[in-house]
């Protein structure tokens, strides 16, 4: 492994478990086992090096959540995906998780890469909003609405205040998501990754002299 992404690996638990204030860059050096020169010739300061763990677990997870939303042409199991995908990200990727619910640093949400991102996902939305799908919203309720039981699960989950894993409770949070932003004529329940859509109902058969 390269010393950079040794210094940011460091750099991402030293950060999660001491939090970006107590952190401090020796500890970091030591982790990764680097150089003082090494340190510095990639990150000029403490700064800098959050502002780059950040954006690398940032970028990390939308990749995983527009993988999972991306390709999905039906709402329902775009919104529920999503939410799936958002619950298992951080079950397995702690410290990352733990970085992002730190204070983010200035110029992350500006970034070329954050926009495109959200340009693309507001897209994805608007697009199955204009065909009925899913509610009209403004798209800061939509992000609570979608995941914002999630969210305060895992991060209280990462507290340890939460024993379940996030992955248990996925099926009941992509549901819960899903209730809340598709319409009522399009609404089924969200059925997890691969589980195939129930066979339709056949018309009961009317026996004679029936109506």
């Amino acid at each position: 492994m390269k010393i950079r992404d040794r210094l940011l690996l460091a750099a991402e638990r030293q950060f999660a478990e001491r939090g970006a204030l107590e952190a401090t860059l020796t500890q970091i050096r030591d982790a990764a086992g680097a150089s003082v020169g090494a340190l510095y010739h990639h990150f000029p300061d403490k700064a800098e090096l959050y502002r780059e763990v950040w954006a690398h677990a940032l970028a990390d997870y939308q990749r995983h959540f527009w993988s999972a939303l991306g390709d999905s042409a039906d709402a329902g199991a775009g919104i529920a995906a999503v939410v799936r995908v958002h619950l298992r990200w951080v079950t397995e990727n702690q410290y990352r998780a733990m970085v992002l619910t730190s204070a983010r640093p200035p110029g992350v949400r500006t970034s070329e890469s954050n926009r495109e991102f959200m340009t693309n996902v507001t897209r994805w939305y608007r697009t199955h909003a204009g065909y009925g799908t899913v509610r009209d919203l403004d798209l800061d309720l939509v992000y609570a609405l979608w995941l914002g039981p999630a969210q305060e699960y895992t991060r209280q989950w990462l507290g340890g205040d939460m024993r379940s894993a996030p992955t248990t409770v996925a099926d009941e949070l992509a549901a819960a998501a899903w209730s809340a932003l598709g319409t009522d004529s399009h609404k089924r329940p969200a059925k997890p990754p691969g589980q195939p859509d129930p066979a339709p109902r056949k018309p009961a058969r009317r026996t004679k002299g029936t109506r």
